[in-house]
């Protein structure tokens, strides 16, 4: 057993920790500056603490989310974190010690953090905020608000929320200071979140999800539909349940997505400019380009190449045409690559391909067709033009050619814009008969 005088002293190590915080009065800090001048182990323990303080300065800071001290409150109680700091024996003081330090900092850097915001502990099932507003048919617009209220964490046996009449904007904080994900619902969308970082999908369509990274420790964001579970750790994205019911659809604008059929454990990824379906009780398709690109020659003509940027996805898409007429952009939006064998002779040896320089293509002009700035293809639409290949070819030896045209939607793009490289396949031309 301890002294009984001596337990309301203060350990040795809550002392060096406030010591080096500068909370001790005048004579408090005399008397311990002689004790560690007298005591070498002393100063080396006040060393330990100002390294570990140090270590932890360097750590980002963190907002803590609506209930977070609820939250960490009923975890460390569950794991039993404080039942090796109880005093009995003296070989458990150290670790009493560094229990205490641990929870001492994360007490400290709790309390900064709610200051610092000027934010209040609030319920624990309050995880942000969404506001309804009037059906609007562009992805992004918001029309005039009719409600906004707090959005709650539900248990799995509560009732989904559903937007009916509205579209809907969903405010989440990440618990990293100054970052939040949004969410934007479309009409009847029906939907209830089980955790900070996952919410179930019943139907309807999430329009775009913004998601940023979660707070230290929190793992992916988590999507679940009647067909598919989608994990994201970073990225733009949206996520639509047929209306028949059939299939979820997802579609990636930033990052990358990992989608899993229900009841399995394999992952299919889908990147940036990529979608992808997946129906009941299947696996997800392997994912496709959201653009698809094609060449054609025009009927009639030996020069003439048709052209067509096609939405092969699921969700609008904003594309380049082909005249880049603000200068927006520093390299080509189109280009053209071509090759062509040799002309074989015997004693020249093996033929090889021959490459040519890639070149910018520019459409013929059409009265009928707008060919600068961009445009939004709804799925399904296109943006067509036709080019001259006489000034590549004309001089070019009569032999099989092989064109293929490249669409660098990487090279701008704000979210929801497309952001990948689309090739079209290579088109052959025979010009041995022209």
């Amino acid at each position: 057993m301890l002294d009984d005088e001596k337990l309301t002293q203060p350990l040795g190590g809550v002392q060096l920790l406030s010591y080096t915080l500068g909370e001790l009065d005048s004579e408090a800090q005399q008397a311990l500056e002689q004790r560690i001048a007298a005591d070498p182990s002393l100063k080396q323990e006040l060393e330990d603490i100002r390294a570990h303080l140090k270590l932890h300065q360097d750590v980002r800071k963190v907002a803590p989310r609506r209930g977070s001290f609820e939250r960490l409150q009923a975890r460390m109680k569950k794991e039993g974190a404080l039942q090796g700091a109880v005093p009995g024996v003296h070989c458990m003081l150290r670790r009493a010690f560094m229990l205490a330090l641990l929870v001492g900092v994360a007490a400290v850097a709790t309390l900064v953090a709610v200051g610092s915001t000027g934010g209040s502990i609030a319920t624990p099932d309050v995880l942000g905020q969404i506001v309804y507003h009037n059906p609007s048919l562009t992805i992004g617009q918001r029309r005039a608000e009719v409600e906004r209220r707090e959005l709650l964490l539900k248990s799995e046996t509560d009732k989904p929320e559903d937007t009916g009449a509205y579209d809907a904007f969903i405010w989440l904080p990440t618990g990293v200071s100054n970052t939040y994900s949004t969410i934007e619902l479309a009409q009847n969308t029906e939907f209830k979140f089980t955790g900070t970082r996952r919410v179930e999908v019943t139907r309807g369509f999430m329009r775009r999800l913004e998601i940023q990274a979660g707070g230290m420790g929190e793992g992916p964001f988590v999507v679940v539909t009647p067909h598919c579970q989608v994990q994201v750790d970073q990225g733009s994205l949206s996520i639509n349940v047929t209306r028949d019911g059939v299939e979820t659809q997802i579609s990636v604008g930033e990052g990358s997505a990992r989608v899993y059929g229900l009841n399995s454990d394999r992952s299919f990824p889908v990147p940036a400019g990529y979608c992808t379906s997946v129906e009941r009780g299947k696996l997800p398709n392997p994912a496709r380009p959201v653009l698809k690109l094609l060449l054609n020659r025009v009927a009639g003509s030996n020069w003439l190449i048709e052209a067509t940027l096609l939405n092969d996805g699921y969700v609008p898409v904003k594309v380049r045409r082909a005249i880049d007429s603000e200068s927006t952009i520093p390299e080509p939006i189109y280009i053209l690559h071509a090759s062509h064998v040799s002309e074989y002779a015997t004693e020249e040896g093996i033929a090889e391909n021959v490459t040519l320089v890639p070149q910018r293509v520019t459409p013929q002009p059409d009265p009928t067709t707008e060919h600068s700035g961009d445009v939004w293809l709804e799925p399904g639409e296109y943006y067509r033009f036709t080019f001259d290949l006489s000034g590549l070819l004309m001089h070019t030896p009569a032999v099989e050619h092989w064109l293929r045209l490249e669409y660098r939607g990487d090279l701008y793009g704000p979210p929801g814009q497309a952001r990948v490289r689309i090739e079209s396949e290579n088109l052959k031309l025979d010009l041995r008969n022209r």
